[in-house]
């Protein structure tokens, strides 16, 4: 089913569910059916909630070395180098107004002090 729109807690069209399921509430979504005949209206609740399990003596860390995504802040008037990013599967991002691609191919165009760490998270309409 296709998404036609996604509500917050606390904005309005989520206020009756929020009555009703108190902080539990993550979501409202309103679907449109494959045949586009009906719209339903979903809700996205917490059912359980833990601790995160890690390992002892162990750091999270990219499976592979080398093949993180992060940004590269590129100035529009550096027109090679953007299409260098994008000859190597670069995209732009509107939302940090920077370029993002693997670090190890960044590595390659010897572009590293370009790299601006920890804007990738802020990178959320490139699909990585």
């Amino acid at each position: 089913m296709e998404i036609i729109k996604t509500i917050r807690p606390g904005q309005d069209g989520s206020k009756r569910y929020q009555e009703k399921y108190g902080d539990q509430l993550c979501a409202v979504r309103y679907r449109r059916s494959p045949c586009k005949s009906t719209v339903y209206t979903t809700v996205e609740i917490i059912v359980a909630q833990r601790e995160a399990y890690q390992q002892k003596g162990r750091e999270p860390r990219p499976e592979k070395v080398g093949q993180d995504w992060v940004a590269i802040k590129i100035a529009y008037e550096e027109l090679e180098l953007r299409n260098e990013i994008r000859r190597i599967g670069g995209r732009w991002s509107r939302m940090a107004k920077a370029w993002v691609a693997k670090r190890h191919l960044v590595s390659r165009l010897n572009i590293d002090h370009r790299i601006v760490e920890g804007l990738v998270d802020q990178c959320l309409d490139v699909g990585i």
